[in-house]
């Protein structure tokens, strides 16, 4: 009687394996469209890796060339769909791999602050930041904290000059905050926006330079007066 199961029990796995199959089939299949539609829609491949592309197109060629050799169905027509969905990758990937666009991202805020110890140690202890180098520049009497936040994503600069008084100064605001930061990519592309807003009638408060502390900046004012830095 055991024996009975147990060749019944063999007979269904072989009767119902080729649903494992299909069910490889639809899953493998599934796991490439997302990319090819969003790819397709935004003609955005920046962000795909060329050199895994050509692997992924060389692997499905030999599973679909195996699949062939062997004749099994559900590889030969999860390796067909799955190679084409791929080469739709690799030929896009291609076609749109021109240079990238500069991708902007808030690089900082800053504050000028009375004493740069009790404000860091306030950012340290009730939000996590973590504090970097103290920077001094003492021909200008000035020094100040980046602090960075979540991974490092975010950050602060705290700055302090013991003359400073809150004014406007050049024609933009000088109080507690005092720049917005973005960062461009490169100096080219800090050169390049720096440039076009000039163009565009904005007025230009700093030109593209290399800072103290090692930046690569310009500062202009947005249309209210607020200082905005340009950097890499």
């Amino acid at each position: 009687m055991s024996d009975l199961r147990h060749i019944i029990l063999i007979d269904f796995m072989i009767d119902i394996s080729p649903l494992f199959g299909y069910a490889a089939v639809a899953l493998t299949i599934s796991s490439f469209v997302p990319q090819v539609w969003q790819s397709l829609k935004t003609r955005s491949v920046e962000d795909l890796s060329l050199w895994t592309l050509i692997i992924f197109v060389c692997s499905s060629s030999c599973w679909l060339t195996y699949g062939v050799l062997i004749f099994d169905i559900p590889i030969i027509l999860t390796n067909t769909i799955v190679f084409t969905l791929q080469m739709a990758l690799l030929v896009l990937k291609l076609k749109h791999n021109g240079p990238r666009q500069p991708k902007t991202k808030i690089e900082h805020v800053a504050i000028w602050v009375k004493d740069l110890e009790i404000m860091s140690a306030f950012y340290s202890k009730y939000f996590q930041a973590e504090k970097g180098n103290r920077y001094e520049n003492p021909s200008k009497n000035f020094s100040s904290y980046f602090l960075r936040f979540d991974h490092r994503k975010t950050r602060i600069e705290l700055m302090h000059n013991p003359e400073y008084l809150p004014k406007i100064e050049e024609g933009y605001k000088f109080n507690g905050l005092a720049h917005l930061a973005f960062s461009v990519g490169n100096r080219q592309h800090v050169d390049e926006l720096t440039n076009h807003l000039r163009e565009d009638g904005y007025t230009v408060l700093g030109e593209p330079r290399t800072t103290g502390d090692g930046y690569y900046e310009s500062v202009v004012a947005d249309p209210e007066g607020n200082a905005i830095e340009i950097t890499i």
